[in-house]
């Protein structure tokens, strides 16, 4: 019959232990003590319970006093016991001891916590052993049996033991509370917590007392984690098991309020003397910030900031996976229409607003397939396994979700429309992702070109998509032109008709010099130059050349004679154009501007009559000189003349050309000669391939000509 020890029994049990004993709370207060303790001190208990420890134990030695009560505090702090192997505390009521002064007393004391039921030190058991006979007999170097010593060094010995056992203990203890990560010892068939440090309670059982008991007792949540068959697998194959950012609840607030983590950790098999599995050392790390850190990190890598949709790196790279599948599959390319009107009214915020308005609509027609976000507003739709018909029914539907979003902003109402191009890729037809891409793009700007608000598709036998691929083609490799500097000046001489030998103006032509080293004429290039935005930076590009070419030729000490160079109404009607200008004529400040001629066509100066007037007049302040290119065959009026400073007019080569088989030719050139006059501009007749048509063009009165017939262009320098 089992015979339960009530709680009378414990204190009698405490009361009578030899060893003296002294119960602390934890702000230092005796609260108990055993009758060894009254003994040793020679103090009746009531004298001592409720007294703080310095008014108990007082060495007179401020060091000392701070030495227990550190010990105190480790205690409290690391729930662990802590000792301290030399003190002295003198006690001037203590009885004498074998004719020693009985106020001098040597300790050495054992700190333990007493922990509460949430896991807290609610007390601490203070237990002094007095070593003051064997420090005093140490120092008088005497002989007293320890033990069954019977030599001084084997006393000293005895005496140090003890000590040095706790030391290194203490220490093995303190290493494995500092040890890097979570670390515990789980022992036996349940997996008893044998030894857990402080980052290991904290993280996994929130300061409960776990030591001691099997896991499935103390961290029922672990086992049913599956944490225990991962134990029996290691312990059945003796082999240590392995995680990366596993995928952990914890249980901080409560069983309701489940908490996730991520730990990086190693199972590691035991051994025993006998080489048996006797149980699994832990040790691992929280990884929680790290691998939230990497999450976010890999979705700021693979999408779209603003919409949160995917982003160009991420679409290529599925797009790249599906290529060699057999599909095909389907790219829609969206390009929204006059999209930069809202930034450009109404600031960007509008633009990222409409943005967002755009995104949400196209996630309503995903149809499965891939959404992303891959320039300012620029979208593209993945389609696998999907062919054009359907794909064009997908983007019909995406643009009615376009088109039915009514945009305001600041009381301003905009209509919001998109351009598409539908290409097709995979093994099936022998097309890569990257070429559907190119295809789709090409598809989308036909789009644009044919009015916006369309879908084109891109068919392999389609016309304009060829030549929309040539010149999608050629503006790459103009920018490479430009950029390596492969553009070649040419010349072709203008001269006075009245004086054919005599060469004072040139016309400034361009030549593109390919990898190859062939040299391609500017019909093949001009025309992608002006569809891709790359004519202003073409008309530069040439300007400055010329300016170089300038300078070389003073100082090879040739004549320089005056140069008609071609320049774009979008180059002229950019507000930044004259200050390009007047930067060039400091930076090259010898040459002289007005040898410097910019020829405009007459259609390009009609179509934004005001503000490239008012950039030709500035422009002309400088010294440059302007021409009308193509006079005739763009308008049917001169009322525009007076409004631009004009100096010649270059009439159109078709009329030049007709001139002997066509009367109304000859008309047409005789009023323009005579509009000229009365102007004070002088004229030139282009496209002259027959040198028989001077002594006509000279007895109407035209100034100057140039074509074939005179002089075939040949490079400037």
């Amino acid at each position: 019959m089992d015979v339960a020890i009530t709680s009378t029994d414990f204190s009698a049990i405490f009361d009578h232990t030899l060893s003296p004993v002294v119960v602390f709370d934890t702000t230092f207060k005796v609260v108990a003590c055993n009758q060894a303790y009254e003994k040793m001190l020679n103090t009746q208990r009531s004298t001592i319970i409720g007294h703080c420890l310095t008014d108990v134990l007082s060495s007179g030695n401020e060091q000392q006093d701070q030495d227990l009560i550190d010990s105190f505090n480790n205690v409290i702090a690391s729930k662990q016991p802590d000792r301290i192997p030399f003190i002295r505390y003198d006690i001037p009521n203590a009885t004498v001891v074998n004719d020693n002064k009985s106020d001098e007393r040597y300790w050495a004391v054992v700190n333990t916590p007493i922990l509460d039921e949430h896991g807290a030190v609610k007390y601490i058991l203070n237990q002094p052993t007095d070593i003051t006979e064997l420090v005093q007999a140490r120092e008088k170097q005497e002989l007293i049996p320890l033990s069954g010593a019977t030599d001084a060094s084997q006393f000293e010995l005895g005496l140090s033991f003890q000590d040095l056992l706790y030391k290194e203990r203490a220490r093995v203890h303190e290493l494995f509370q500092q040890a890097p990560g979570f670390v515990c010892i789980l022992t036996g068939k349940n997996y008893t917590f044998e030894m857990a440090n402080k980052a290991y309670v904290d993280l996994f059982a929130h300061n409960k007392n776990i030591i001691g008991k099997p896991l499935a007792e103390a961290m029922p949540e672990a086992v049913e984690q599956g944490i225990s068959v991962l134990l029996d697998e290691v312990c059945a194959t003796a082999k240590p098991f392995f995680a990366r950012a596993m995928e952990y609840q914890v249980y901080p607030d409560g069983p309701d309020n489940p908490k996730t983590i991520y730990i990086d950790f190693i199972y590691q098999p035991i051994r025993d003397a006998n080489d048996e599995i006797s149980g699994v050392f832990v040790q691992g790390y929280d990884v929680t910030e790290a691998h939230n850190l990497n999450q976010k990190v890999s979705y700021q890598a693979t999408h779209d900031p603003l919409t949160g949709l995917y982003n160009r790196r991420e679409i290529d790279h599925r797009s790249q996976q599906l290529q060699s599948q057999p599909g095909p599959h389907a790219l829609i390319y969206i390009d929204l229409d006059h999209f930069k009107i809202v930034n450009d009214r109404s600031g960007h915020h509008a633009g990222d607003e409409l943005l967002l308005q755009v995104a949400d609509a196209l996630k309503q027609v995903t149809d499965n397939g891939l959404l992303a976000r891959i320039g300012g507003d620029e979208f593209i739709f993945l389609l696998e396994n999907c062919s054009l018909t359907k794909a064009k029914t997908l983007a019909r539907k995406a643009a009615r979700h376009i088109n039915d979003i009514v945009f305001y902003w600041q009381k301003s109402r905009y209509s919001i429309t998109a351009s598409m191009g539908i290409a097709e890729f995979g093994s099936a037809i022998d097309t890569s992702y990257t070429d559907a891409l190119s295809l789709a793009d090409s598809a989308c700007f036909l789009a644009k070109d044919k009015g916006r608000d369309r879908i084109q598709v891109s068919h392999p036998d389609d016309a304009d998509m060829h030549q929309q691929q040539s010149d999608m083609d050629w503006a790459t490799r103009l920018k490479e032109a430009m950029r390596e500097d492969r553009i070649i000046l040419y010349a072709q001489n203008i001269v006075a008709l009245s004086q054919v030998d005599q060469v004072h103006h040139k016309e400034i032509l361009s030549r593109l010099v390919d990898k190859d080293g062939t040299i391609v004429p500017p019909g093949a290039f001009i025309t992608a130059a002006e569809r891709y935005g790359l004519i202003e930076q073409l008309d530069r590009h040439i300007i400055r050349k010329v300016f170089q070419s300038i300078v070389q030729l003073q100082k090879n000490q040739q004549t320089v004679p005056h140069f008609f160079i071609n320049v774009s109404g979008i180059s002229l009607s950019n507000p930044s154009f004259k200050g390009f200008i007047e930067a060039l004529l400091r930076e090259f400040m010898h040459v002289d501007g007005t040898k410097i001629c910019f020829e405009i066509t007459e259609t390009a100066a009609v179509a934004n009559l005001n503000r490239t007037a008012k950039m030709m007049n500035h422009i002309n302040k400088l010294g440059i000189k302007f021409a009308l290119d193509d006079f005739g065959s763009g308008v049917a009026t001169f009322d525009y003349l007076d409004k631009l400073p004009i100096t010649y007019i270059k009439i159109d080569g078709a009329f030049v050309t007709d001139l002997k088989t066509r009367p109304i030719g000859e008309a047409i050139v005789q009023s323009i000669q005579n509009i000229a006059q009365i102007m004070g501009v002088k004229t030139i007749a282009e496209c002259i391939e027959d040198v028989e048509l001077i002594p006509h063009l000279r007895k109407l009165g035209i100034n100057y000509g140039q074509g074939y017939g005179i002089h075939r262009p040949e490079p400037l320098l």
